[in-house]
C-alpha cells in the first residue's frame, strides 16, 4: 500500500513539473520519443515506477538525463526506464520507446524564431509543441529507419493515399525532428480528400502546428519560406485568413521571391485591411460620401483628417465604425 501511494505521489509530481504552463515556456521540447509496440526493451532498467501511467513513464524518462529510453507494461500499468537501449523482446502490451535529446542548434535558434512568429495566438506554440511531445505517440514507427519510412510515405503519395503517407511521415518525423519533413507531413495532411468541413479543419489545424514545428527547426531561409508559406495556406482553412498576411510579409521580408509575392498580394486583397465598398448617402438632408473598410477603425483618439485629401476645406472626416465619411457635400 505504501509502495502504491509513493508511486502515485511521484507520478503527480512528475505530471506537475510538466503541465501545460511548465511546457509552454520553450517553444520546442528538449527531448523526443520514438515508439515501438509490443516490443520490450529487456535490461538497463534504472528505477521502475509502478501502478503508473504511460503519461507519467514518458514524464519520468524526460526529466531524467539518464533515462535513453523505457518500456510500458500495459497489463500491469508498470514503467521500467532504461538507462540505455540494449536488448530487444516480442512482448505482447508492451509499449517501448527511444528517447532522443533534441539538437542543440534547434533548441539554441528557438527563442527567436519563436518571436519572429509573434503575430499567431497566444496558444498557437503551445500546441506546436503539444504535437511534438506527442507524435512519436500518435505515429509509432520504431522498427524502421527515417529512409525506409519517407520511402513508404513517397510510394503512398504516388498511390494518392495522402492519409497513410502522412502517417509514414509523421513516423519519420519523430525519429529525424527534421524541419523539412516536419515542412512535408503538413504539406500531406493538406493534400488529405475530405469531404467534411469538420475534417478539413482538423487537418489544417495539424498542418499549421507541422508548418509552425517546421519554422521553429528550419536551418536555412528557404525552409523557413517553405513552411510560413504552408503555415498561411493552414491558416486560410482554420478561418484564419488575416493572419495568413503577417505569416507571409515575414516570408516577404526572408526572401522576396516572386511565388511570396504574389501569395501575398492574394492575401491582402482577401484579408487585409482595405476598403471593401464606398457608397453615397444622397437621399439625406445632409448628404455624405463613405469609404468602408475591411475592419473597425480605432474608436477614439485618432484624426483622420490628415488621411483624406479633401478639395474644400468646408468638408468634414467623419469615422464611424468601419467607415469613414465626408459630410458637407452638396445635392448635385
Amino acid at each position: 500500500m505504501l509502495h502504491r501511494i509513493y508511486s502515485i505521489v511521484i507520478a503527480t509530481f512528475i505530471i506537475g513539473m510538466f503541465a501545460p504552463d511548465a511546457l509552454a515556456q520553450t517553444a520546442v521540447p528538449d527531448r523526443r520519443e520514438v515508439i515501438t509496440r509490443d516490443v520490450d526493451f529487456y535490461g538497463a532498467d534504472l528505477d521502475p515506477l509502478f501502478d503508473t501511467t504511460l503519461e507519467a513513464c514518458r514524464n519520468l524518462c524526460f526529466a531524467n538525463p539518464s533515462c535513453k529510453a523505457y518500456t510500458f507494461n500495459s497489463r500491469s500499468n508498470a514503467c521500467f526506464p532504461k538507462s540505455a537501449l540494449s536488448e530487444t523482446q516480442p512482448y505482447e502490451g508492451a509499449i517501448s520507446a527511444e528517447v532522443f535529446d533534441t539538437d542543440p542548434r534547434v533548441l539554441a535558434s528557438a527563442t527567436s524564431r519563436a518571436e519572429d512568429l509573434g503575430f499567431l495566438r497566444p496558444n498557437d506554440l503551445s500546441q506546436a509543441r503539444t504535437q511534438a511531445l506527442g507524435i512519436g505517440a500518435r505515429h509509432p514507427g520504431g522498427q524502421w529507419d527515417v529512409a525506409a519510412m519517407v520511402n513508404a510515405a513517397q510510394d503512398r503519395i504516388a498511390q494518392e493515399d495522402y492519409l497513410n503517407a502522412m502517417r509514414w511521415m509523421g513516423a519519420a518525423v519523430a525519429r529525424s525532428d527534421a524541419a523539412d519533413q516536419w515542412a512535408e507531413y503538413a504539406r500531406l495532411a493538406m493534400l488529405i480528400k475530405t469531404q467534411k468541413q469538420s475534417d478539413k479543419r482538423s487537418n489544417a489545424s495539424r498542418a499549421f502546428n507541422a508548418a509552425t514545428n517546421a519554422y521553429l527547426r528550419a536551418p536555412n531561409d528557404p525552409v523557413r519560406i517553405n513552411a510560413l508559406i504552408l503555415m498561411s495556406e493552414a491558416l486560410e482553412v482554420m478561418g484564419r485568413g488575416r493572419d495568413m498576411v503577417p505569416a507571409l510579409r515575414l516570408a516577404e521580408r526572408i526572401q522576396p521571391r516572386e511565388d511570396v509575392i504574389t501569395a501575398l498580394d492574394t492575401a491582402i486583397a482577401k484579408y487585409g485591411f482595405r476598403i471593401t465598398s464606398h457608397r453615397a448617402d444622397s437621399d439625406s438632408a445632409q448628404p455624405r460620401l463613405c469609404a468602408e473598410f475591411s475592419e473597425p477603425l480605432i474608436k477614439a483618439g485618432t484624426d483622420y483628417t490628415p488621411f483624406v485629401r479633401l478639395p474644400d476645406p468646408g468638408l468634414v472626416v467623419q469615422p464611424d465604425g468601419n467607415q469613414i465619411c465626408i459630410a458637407g457635400v452638396q445635392h448635385g
